[in-house]
């Protein structure tokens, strides 16, 4: 039945003979525009947020230890895939993917201006990181869902349509340098009202343009609920919620756990329920014996990615504190904001991820086979931590070093990534079975979760003066993930196929 609905739905607005947007269906420019301005609100508001954490109340900021802080970035990053669950079973079941988008980005300017209101302090911190989770939790991944139904299973655009997505992405992560310098130059509270007007932009533009480029593309869930049992399933699944985060709250405000043992639990949680999820959908009597096949291929290049997003999770926390403390801000006679390096990687991505996307596109049946390009990528994610031993090994602490030691860190990491992250996405929606279509995107976007919940973990290991050992198992562990993908390349790109 699903199928059938699908292969109407491709007859109605035929995507295949759709070149409008650089060779690619029109849809897909309004998909890479809508998620440009999601980065730039999602980059803009992390970028500064963990320095609001930590900076003293006096300074506009909550007052939080450097540690805490680290790890509330970290589980706000695992808990946020954890919510894309809920939002991806919603999608496929409930909402179909264009009403969940319309819901979720709503809800995610929401939480961006919550961040906005000047004095709201540890409350409406609070209040806004909850609903960045509820929006999640309302349309998961449904984006990249959204994309890969302009592409049929055979069309050799999608890796270079998900590279240029990717881009956009990238261009969107421009963010931090502009909200970084409006919280120097004004305060956070600003910084953070800059995040949420981009992101508003952004689902205006969806809200306006979906009907006329995607057609009934995503309108109609892909796997629908039983009409009669769908308002008693969403009203289950909010009183839980409620429950949840009302016991949660109860347990911090009393003393009984503590943020870090809190911080702790999540990370841990989020490392196992990605295996879950994959596990369910593998024996899923939804899923196909063939499509169950495909997904074991997918499971090795889901732990790499697990490993890459432990690294870039480094950059955002353990690295950006780096940056406050240790980097001379001073370069060529510009003097940066700490959060301005945030915004280096996106260059980096915008360039790699445009030469990735023509080189696929100019390779066609010829290019590399996804795990080979996962293979090399995660290589290169080995490679910049293992090349941050060296100014470790150099510099005492009380030296601050070249801004060029970060600047290569990052060329490394994000070769790495445009080479991996779109191809990833592409694959999760190539081998996802007909009934979870968002859901197998929201799984991919969980090695984020894990690689979060990783890093929360390690971040409890990290003592300064440590960072050369530290590093250097972190470095290691994933170089050796990506050299398996590298050899075993040819069996499992067979078998994806």
């Amino acid at each position: 039945m699903v199928t059938k609905e699908r292969e109407a739905t491709s007859e109605a607005f035929d995507f295949t003979q759709d070149k409008r947007f650089f060779g690619h269906p029109k849809g897909l420019g309004v998909t890479s525009t809508v998620i440009l301005s999601q980065a730039f609100g999602n980059y803009g508001m992390s970028a500064i947020l963990i320095y609001y954490l930590y900076a003293a109340t006096g300074e506009g900021g909550l007052g939080f230890s450097q540690t805490n802080a680290a790890q509330f970035v970290n589980v706000y990053s695992s808990l946020s895939f954890m919510a894309g669950i809920l939002g991806g079973y919603l999608a496929d079941r409930f909402l179909g993917v264009r009403k969940a988008l319309g819901i979720g980005y709503l809800v995610k300017t929401v939480g961006y201006l919550l961040l906005a209101i000047p004095g709201g302090g540890t409350a409406l911190y609070l209040a806004s990181q909850f609903l960045l989770l509820v929006s999640g939790m309302c349309m998961g991944n449904s984006l990249y869902a959204l994309a890969g139904k302009m592409y049929s299973k055979t069309d050799e655009r999608r890796d270079s349509g998900f590279s240029l997505m990717y881009v956009m992405n990238n261009v969107g992560a421009i963010a931090p340098i502009v909200t970084g310098t409006v919280a120097l130059a004004l305060n956070y509270n600003a910084g953070f009202l800059v995040a949420g007007v981009v992101q508003g932009l952004g689902w205006l533009l969806y809200i306006l343009t979906a009907n006329k480029v995607f057609g009934d593309a995503g309108v109609q869930p892909d796997d629908p609920a039983d009409p009669a049992h769908r308002r008693a399933t969403i009203t289950k699944v909010v009183g839980i919620l409620v429950v949840l985060v009302g016991s949660i709250a109860g347990l911090l405000l009393s003393g009984t756990i503590t943020p870090t043992m809190f911080c702790n639990g999540i990370s841990t949680i989020s490392i196992f329920v990605p295996v879950a999820y994959l596990v369910y959908i593998y024996t899923s009597k939804k899923t196909s014996r063939e499509e169950a096949r495909r997904i074991i291929p997918f499971v090795f290049i889901f732990v790499a990615n697990c490993f890459a997003m432990m690294i870039w999770n480094q950059s955002t926390t353990i690295l950006a504190i780096y940056a406050a403390e240790r980097v001379n801000m001073n370069f060529f006679g510009y003097e940066m904001t700490p959060a301005a390096f945030q915004t280096v990687p996106a260059i980096y991505a915008v360039l790699f991820g445009l030469l990735c996307s023509a080189l696929w596109n100019k390779m066609g049946s010829h290019q590399p086979s996804t795990p080979l390009k996962f293979g090399i990528g995660t290589a290169f994610w080995a490679f910049g931590p293992l090349f941050m031993v060296i100014p470790f090994l150099l510099y005492p602490s009380n030296v601050r070093v070249s801004p060029m030691w970060l600047m290569i860190f990052y060329a490394l990491i994000i070769w790495g990534e445009a080479m991996t992250s779109p191809v990833g996405m592409s694959a999760a929606t190539k081998v996802a079975p007909t009934a979870f279509t968002a859901q197998m995107v929201t799984v991919w976007q969980l090695s984020q979760s894990t690689g979060s919940g990783l890093s929360a973990l390690a971040a409890n290991f990290y003592v300064e003066g440590s960072e050369t050992g530290y590093f250097l198992f972190i470095g290691g562990i994933t170089l050796l993930v990506g050299l398996v993908l590298w050899v075993g390349n040819k069996k499992l790109g067979r078998m994806m196929e």
